[in-house]
């Protein structure tokens, strides 16, 4: 019988071994639950085409709570179908919010009536602390409410109050347990990002003290507060992932794995002490890459980071000053050619639909996107992200007076998305091209989408579409393009 069910909810586009990265809030959370005697059952929809009776069957087992953690978008929907069908299942079953969006919005989550608690920031601690205090409550069969102060983090109802509990303070990297794997099916996870591959996901670091404008980590508690585990416990985790599941590649998926450049050349010195040949891949910022010397990006190669992902956002120089990005056209331009010659390839990610853009603008990036690829052969880019303002970063205030309703209830938040935008202030026919180019992006750069392919017709037929949407860029034609609704019925009807 599970202590307790975590849900990690499906997202817009979810193919096994291929673009479903481990749950790893659900990891963490977990295995420091089970550290401590407690029982865990993790619950993917991405990978479970059977999750609604895996989830009943569960719940009939009285679990002690069961939480869900979703970002702003189409998560939000998912986790809601979850959450009905717990309460319809089981009503006496806590059921807890986390996550982004939950954290930056706990009063406004918790206003829904299939949400019963909301845990802000971290969620490890305070995770334990609940499942501690609701277990000692169903012993005893004494519920007092005052059980709950004492849980920092925790924003909860007493007597038709919110109560928002202190701020619960994030904990150095180096004390979390090692993640128990036992907690999901590997086999679902192992992604060939690259073919041949047999690659996993580790975070390293937590946190960016960078400003950007419209990053959620200026919002968040310790958002930009840097927090790195020691670079021998970074190798330790590397090897034993590796010994465990006879991988080739690892990614690293910090928010910034080289805000301490010390530390990332220690972790680079290690891996190649330690004889460790696995491909890596990881983040990095445009202005810290264009701040490497040569000999920098040789060590960043032999100890084997041949992939690395680069936030360009956006072509104009006017739109990277606005959304305080530091960093500037040219120096994208830069770096492109830098990681060229040192045999590094990089894969860029773009946005655009910020406010104040205009369409030139973003032609304009999606231009800049095409050139990235056309003088680097070993360019990716990712698809172009619509932008959605997250409530009390810098950019927030800036959409609302450009017209943009925000969202008054939880379950409107699941209509937003990198593929929609809803400015009022832009044209039918602006809008329109916004939302086609989050489509059709996902082929630009030509190999993203054909290496995921099995069948050698499915290959050709994505790299030659990939030549067309680069022709049309070039030639600025965007007109007539009925493939778009056919890539969108296939994401949506991915399940």
């Amino acid at each position: 019988m599970p202590n307790v069910i975590l849900i990690y909810p499906r997202t817009l586009w979810d193919v096994k071994n291929v673009t479903t990265r481990l749950p790893l809030s659900c990891l963490y959370i977990g295995s420091v639950l089970q550290a401590h005697g407690f029982s865990v059952q993790v619950i993917d929809q991405r990978v479970d085409d059977y999750w609604p009776e895996t989830l009943s069957r569960a719940v009939k087992k009285r679990p002690l709570w069961v939480g869900v953690g979703p970002m702003t978008g189409r998560q939000i929907q998912w986790s809601l179908d979850a959450s009905r069908l717990v309460r319809k299942t089981n009503p006496d079953v806590p059921i807890v919010w986390g996550g982004v969006h939950s954290t930056i919005l706990p009063e406004q989550t918790l206003a829904h009536p299939l949400v019963d608690m909301v845990v802000v920031g971290e969620g490890e601690i305070t995770s334990l602390e609940l499942t501690s205090v609701l277990h000692a409550v169903r012993q005893s069969g004494n519920v007092d409410s005052a059980v709950f102060r004492n849980i920092a983090g925790l924003v909860w109802h007493h007597n038709g109050r919110t109560i928002r509990n202190a701020h619960r303070a994030a904990r150095p990297m180096d004390e979390w347990p090692f993640l128990d794997y036992g907690l999901v099916n590997t086999d679902h996870y192992i992604l060939s990002e690259i073919p041949g591959e047999r690659s996993l996901q580790i975070t390293t670091s937590r946190g960016c003290p960078r400003k950007c404008a419209y990053c959620y980590l200026t919002v968040v508690p310790d958002g930009r507060r840097y927090r790195a585990e020691s670079p021998c416990r970074t190798i330790e985790r590397m090897e034993r992932l590796i010994r465990l599941f006879n991988l080739n590649a690892i990614h690293i998926i910090d928010d910034e794995f080289f805000t301490q450049r010390k530390r990332a050349v220690k972790v680079c010195e290690l891996i190649i002490e330690r004889g460790i040949n696995v491909s890596l891949r990881t983040n990095c910022r445009i202005d810290y890459a264009d701040q490497m010397s040569r000999a920098d990006l040789d060590l960043i190669r032999r100890a084997g980071f041949k992939n690395i992902y680069l936030g360009a956002e956006s072509s104009s120089d006017r739109i990277l000053k606005f959304i305080k990005k530091e960093i500037t056209s040219d120096q994208i331009i830069k770096v492109n050619k830098k990681f060229k010659e040192a045999g590094i390839s990089p894969k860029y990610s773009f946005m655009g639909g910020f406010p104040t853009e205009t369409i030139t603008e973003i032609k304009e990036t999606v231009s800049l996107m095409a050139n990235l690829v056309h003088d680097n052969p070993n360019a990716y880019t990712t698809p172009l992200q619509l932008y959605s303002p997250y409530p009390g970063t810098q950019l927030y205030d800036h959409c609302l007076k450009s017209g943009m309703k925000m969202p008054a209830r939880l379950e409107e938040w699941a209509t937003l998305g990198w593929e929609k935008i809803d400015y009022s202030c832009l044209s039918k026919h602006e809008k329109q091209f916004l939302e086609k180019a989050a489509y059709f992006t996902f082929f630009l750069d030509g190999k993203t989408v054909p290496e995921s392919m099995k069948s050698p017709v499915m290959k050709m037929a994505t790299k030659a579409y990939s030549r067309l949407i680069r022709m049309r860029i070039k030639r600025n034609f965007f007109a007539f393009m009925p493939e778009v609704k056919l890539i969108q019925w296939k994401l949506e009807n991915t399940h």
